[in-house]
């Protein structure tokens, strides 16, 4: 369970911006705050000038099970200008675990001998993700741009960068809910933890649509879905990669309500899916024989219970 810190007015300056981007944590809505940074320019002119807000987790066993797990995340945004708005957000998650296991080998008889036990540990996940995005907005629409960094190890993407640009829209907008529509271009470069080429650069064309929905003071819910899908030609370590044969999607779906107080509990799902994913890194301390290269898994997932409270 992690726990999240955020200024009173601090959401309300990123709704449009949460709506957009991939990565910034949502946090629960007030009834008294503006609730969309989509409209007209008196009512932008309305939305508080800074946002910040915080969020960190941390585990660890020992003793017969040992592990340590750590988890943060953090965003900063400023609107200089009624229609411009700066922000950046951060993340990182860190799990590292210790077992014991054991090679029957000498001789293979099920039985398991002092020589024969060994202790494994190994990174569960190492991934960080940064983000810097820019948003001009006339009334229902936007345009925006953004430079990003970070990485995934167990993923096989030692590092990750690249930047993105487009048209923004509120496509639907409610007092109470908003669908939000992009167009864009992506270029990203990666760099792989094994595999020859050990690098790629992909420019891709985004597509992107989110939506928000606020219906009572004490519940908000937020769902989109990313679609990147790559222009040019990759030479991967597995092979060429023609054009729409390395598809990117990420859906996000989030539910926030207030239990107590300033209170609230919130359930976050995240699904990652790359069609063309990165070599596989070998287990620690081992390499894979000649000739032989598996593939990181398509699918990732990531669901978590977030519990929220609001100091000031």
């Amino acid at each position: 369970m992690r726990f999240q810190t955020a200024g009173a007015r601090g959401r309300t300056a990123l709704l449009g911006a949460v709506l957009a981007a991939l990565h910034l944590v949502p946090a629960p809505a007030q009834a008294e705050d503006p609730k969309f940074a989509y409209g007209k320019a008196g009512e932008i002119a309305k939305l508080p000038p800074w946002a910040a807000s915080v969020q960190a987790g941390f585990g660890m066993t020992t003793g017969n099970a040992q592990s340590l797990n750590l988890s943060g995340a953090g965003m900063v945004s400023h609107r200089f200008t009624p229609n411009d708005l700066l922000a950046f957000d951060a993340s990182v998650a860190f799990q590292r675990s210790t077992v014991q296991t054991a090679v029957d080998s000498q001789p293979a008889d099920g039985v398991i001998t002092p020589n024969e036990l060994q202790t494994i540990t190994q990174s569960v996940s190492e991934a960080w993700a940064t983000k810097l995005r820019y948003d001009h907005f006339f009334d229902l629409n936007a345009v925006y741009g953004l430079v990003f960094a970070g990485c995934d190890i167990p993923a096989g993407k030692q590092f990750v960068g690249g930047a993105q640009a487009g048209y923004s829209r509120a496509l639907y907008k409610t007092a109470t809910s908003e669908l939000v529509g992009e167009l864009g271009f992506d270029y990203t470069y990666q760099r792989y933890v094994v595999g020859d080429p050990n690098s790629i650069n992909i420019a891709a064309l985004r597509a992107y649509l989110g939506y928000l929905g606020n219906p009572t003071p004490d519940l908000s819910y937020s769902a989109s879905i990313e679609y990147l899908g790559n222009l040019n030609t990759e030479n991967t370590p597995t092979g060429q990669v023609g054009a729409f044969g390395d598809n990117r999607a990420a859906g996000k779906l989030a539910v926030t309500w207030k239990i107590f107080g300033n209170g609230s509990m919130g359930f976050r799902f995240r699904a990652l899916y790359d069609s063309a994913p990165a070599p596989k890194p070998p287990p620690a301390g081992f390499s894979w024989a000649a000739g032989y290269q598996p593939l990181a898994n398509p699918w990732d997932t990531f669901t978590e219970l977030v519990l929220v409270y609001k100091l000031l």
